[in-house]
């Protein structure tokens, strides 16, 4: 949520270190043991193959794992194997969500998931052949079934029959069968093996070498913590340079910039008498008490939220910000509610300063506390979002239900479904507002679940037709420029609001019928 103000006051906030440095000891031990639990029963349900329970038992003890490695491992395969479960069993909308959460973890998990499909044809020898023009099909290896030798056989320990021996496979060979194998890094290996003994001798296999050493560097990049190793980068750009392809080439890129994402330079700037320590990064200054990973994990997060945001909505990388973004991680919710005056049950909220005419944004600041599960899944993302569209929309302030609809599409999918699905049945009970008074608030409404289920219903509805997000970006600006419905007219088509309401009514109404008929009847 978002208001207007200014920072709340440092020395208050110093004011209270000292009550925090006194944390409970016995807190501290029970939080380990709830941890370490949660990560043992989690190891014990990934052993047994019960993805979705790994899952359930993971993502309770998260918000206090502090960024174990083991921990975070450990939730990675329990997402990739309910990922696999949820697709087998055709619940695509449940996979996208945990997919969207293992990109987190892995931010490689995306050239991964094309691996099969882009190798799928030289899977075998005959089409690794058909793939690379002038290639040779793999010799096939023999097969043998033991039987009892027959009397009249001559004696096979005899010196005249002793097995010459065989003749050396050459590196190029082994290469192509590991690849056949799916061993990618064994097979890259051998094909820089070759490679170095005759260069021209691996022109036919470029393709496949380039494959290789794309797939070793998502390897790479998934098991390294935040950042990235430089063979991930080296073995990408050597597969760009081999690979005329252009799917490989996609892959590559996309894989480049996740590792341009990973590579976020991180400051530390230790505590100085009663300042808390910070962690600084290009556009952002995480302030902390408490876990120096999790501000660091906290400072990635925005700095990615916000590339990302930039990009979705208005099509562009955006400038550094100057001034900085302000990040206030506090240890407790009590803490929290003492510093910021919000409830102890909030989330957290932002606070922006805009000066129009020209406009300028004199000061972004998000406050937080460390109680919450989803802090790093979804609220930062929720608030780092309302800092990037800050600003952006003309000599107004953008509308809430705008402001609301757009940063919650910036959290996991399985959040917006939730208000998706609650749209129809507000509708139903004629709980909606009508979409032109709507659409011409000023501020948040009192009846706030009506308000943030048909903001975000909206965005979606709207992102989904023509153009996408940036394309209603583009008529939220015009909307608040030259007035609401002949923005619908120009970037949508809609004669007026009333034709907008009709047919955003009509696919809540076609979205409920669906729902029904998939139901299960009793």
């Amino acid at each position: 949520m978002v208001r207007i103000g200014l920072f709340a006051s440092l020395c208050a906030i110093l004011l209270t270190l000292n009550s925090v440095r006194g944390e409970d000891a016995e807190s501290k031990l029970r939080t380990q043991l709830a941890v370490q639990t949660a990560l043992q029963q989690g190891r014990d349900n990934l052993q047994r193959g019960e993805y979705q329970a790994a899952v359930f038992c993971l993502e309770k003890e998260i918000a206090r794992a502090d960024g174990s490695r083991d921990y975070l491992n450990a939730l990675r395969e329990a997402y990739r194997g309910y990922v696999l479960e949820l697709q087998r069993s055709n619940r695509s909308a449940e996979a996208r969500t945990y997919r969207e959460r293992l990109k987190i973890l892995d931010p490689g998990y995306h050239i991964e998931q094309n691996a099969d499909r882009v190798a799928a044809a030289p899977m075998t020898a005959t089409l690794a052949a058909q793939a690379v023009p002038n290639t040779p099909p793999l010799r096939s290896t023999p097969s043998y079934t033991a039987r009892p030798q027959m009397p009249d056989e001559p004696d096979p320990f005899a010196d005249d029959n002793k097995t010459q021996p065989a003749t050396k496979v050459s590196p190029l060979d082994r290469a192509r069968h590991e690849f056949e194998g799916k061993n990618y890094t064994a097979a890259n290996r051998l094909f820089d093996e070759a490679n170095r003994a005759d260069p021209q001798s691996v022109t036919p296999y470029r393709e496949l070498w380039a494959y290789c050493k794309l797939s070793m560097a998502t390897e790479l990049l998934n098991k390294s913590g935040w950042p990235p190793p430089a063979d991930a980068e080296r073995e990408t750009l050597a597969a760009l340079s081999l690979s005329t392809s252009t799917e490989l080439q996609r892959q590559g890129k996309e894989l480049l910039r996740a590792i341009g994402e990973r590579r976020i330079e991180i400051r530390h700037i230790p505590a100085q008498g009663k300042n808390w320590p910070e962690v600084e990064t290009t556009n952002f200054r995480v302030i902390y008490h408490g876990s120096r990973e999790r501000a660091e994990q906290a400072a990635r997060v925005a700095e990615t939220t916000r590339a990302l945001a930039s990009r979705k909505w208005f099509g562009e990388d955006a400038p550094a910000w100057n001034p900085k973004c302000t990040v206030f991680l506090y240890p407790t919710a009590e803490l929290f509610a003492r510093q910021t005056g919000q409830s102890s049950t909030s989330p957290g909220h932002s606070t922006l300063k805009i000066e129009f005419n020209p406009v300028r944004v004199l000061e972004r600041k998000i406050e937080l506390h460390c109680e919450q599960a989803e802090l790093l899944t979804h609220i930062l993302p929720h608030e780092t979002t309302h800092a990037v569209l800050a600003g952006r929309f003309g000599e107004r302030d953008l509308p809430c239900w705008a402001d609301e609809g757009m940063a919650i599409h910036s959290e996991p999918r399985e959040k917006i479904d939730r208000y998706l699905k609650k749209a129809p049945l507000l509708h139903g009970q004629r709980e909606l507002f009508p979409v032109a008074e709507l659409m011409k608030m000023k501020g948040f409404s009192t009846r706030v679940t009506p308000f943030y289920v048909q903001s975000v219903s909206l965005v979606d509805y709207l992102c989904d037709r023509k153009g996408g997000p940036q394309t209603f970006a583009h008529f939220v600006r015009d909307g608040l420029e030259s007035g609401w419905e002949r923005a619908l007219q120009r970037h949508y088509d809609f004669r007026d609001f009333n034709d907008l309401e009709t047919q955003w009514l009509r696919s809540l109404e076609n979205e409920s019928s669906r729902a029904a008929l998939s139901s299960p009847r009793r």
